[in-house]
């Protein structure tokens, strides 16, 4: 059932044990839109495996106490936050849930008792909206959480709307500090086996070059996303970074701003191929991935069975 941000308050008052649950790798917008509705309406933050590096940065920030693996079976109701699908929240599996989330897959619909998904450039502006039609104001943590998952989902900005921006602007002034503390709770210098990892794959990369466009693909052990965005900011239009997990596959993509707005979109590619192979995946138009069953070796050949050319055209 689909529900506006105003509903979202009464709703949830129907359940009396109630956890938020980010996605597996949780990033900042999964941590701080769980934490916000935690804080106003009452529940837990669960993380299916664990926190990325900026996401145990916020939660250490904010004094976010986030479960790993919780069993779902301890909750009357799951909220499932910033999470599109299935796969993305590893073991745990769902009975009674809803979702708060911004991306557009349609994986976790059907079995909802009720969704708020629209695309929006984070969960954080959507959870920041909750708030206000709810008459719920946030405490300092609360709203330097969803700036934080506004900037890391938005690239610092660079991927932001009009709505992101307001929604900074409120936070801002309803949590009573300043843009660099927020920028601190991000700040965390690589670590070595990370810089390793996309040096690799930078040093593996092959490139097929497709009319004016340039599709790099490459593996790596380890950081798939980070090797990709990589080969973005050496100059690729697409990349996709391949590496295998507890024996299945996982691919990350990146593409650039032009890419997109020439009509790529990474988010329904990638659940095409992943559920192609026994998998899913999913994401966002210019940065998506899947995990399936197969052999991690992209190459240039599997770009144009993708259709990577028609996209790009």
């Amino acid at each position: 059932m689909l529900i506006s941000e105003a509903e979202f308050g009464s709703i949830i008052s129907r359940y009396k044990n109630v956890l938020y649950l980010c996605h597996r790798n949780a990033d900042p917008d999964a941590i701080g839109s769980a934490f916000a509705l935690a804080e106003a309406f009452g529940g837990a933050v669960g993380a299916a495996d664990g926190l990325s590096r900026t996401g145990k940065k916020l939660s250490d920030t904010i004094g976010a106490d986030v479960l790993i693996d919780p069993v779902a079976e301890d909750w009357d109701l799951i909220v499932v936050v910033d999470t599109s699908i299935h796969l993305q929240l590893g073991r745990i599996s769902l009975s009674r849930y809803g979702l708060v989330d911004h991306h557009q897959d349609e994986g976790l619909l059907e079995g909802a008792e009720f969704y708020i998904q629209r695309p929006a450039k984070s969960t954080a502006e959507i959870v920041w909206k909750i708030l206000k039609d709810n008459g719920r104001k946030p405490s300092r943590e609360m709203a330097l959480g969803l700036l934080v998952g506004i900037i890391s989902d938005t690239g610092r900005f660079k991927r932001a709307s009009a709505e992101s921006f307001q929604a900074a602007s409120e936070l801002l002034e309803a949590g009573g500090f300043d843009y660099d503390e927020a920028l601190q709770a991000l700040s965390i210098a690589p670590d070595i086996s990370q810089r390793i990892a996309v040096l690799k794959a930078a040093s593996r990369a092959k490139i097929e070059r497709q009319g004016e466009w340039l599709i790099a693909s490459s593996r790596a052990n380890s950081f798939e996303g980070s090797a990709a965005s990589a080969l973005i900011d050496l100059g690729a239009d697409v990349a996709f970074v391949a590496g295998r997990h507890s024996g299945r596959v996982r691919i990350s993509a990146r593409s650039s701003r032009k890419a997109v707005k020439a009509g790529l979109n990474l988010n329904q590619m990638m659940g095409e191929i992943g559920r192609d192979h026994d998998g899913d995946g999913g994401g966002h138009s210019s940065a998506a991935s899947f995990d399936a069953q197969g052999d991690p070796a992209p190459s240039c050949k599997d770009a144009g069975r993708w259709r990577l050319g028609s996209c790009l055209e």
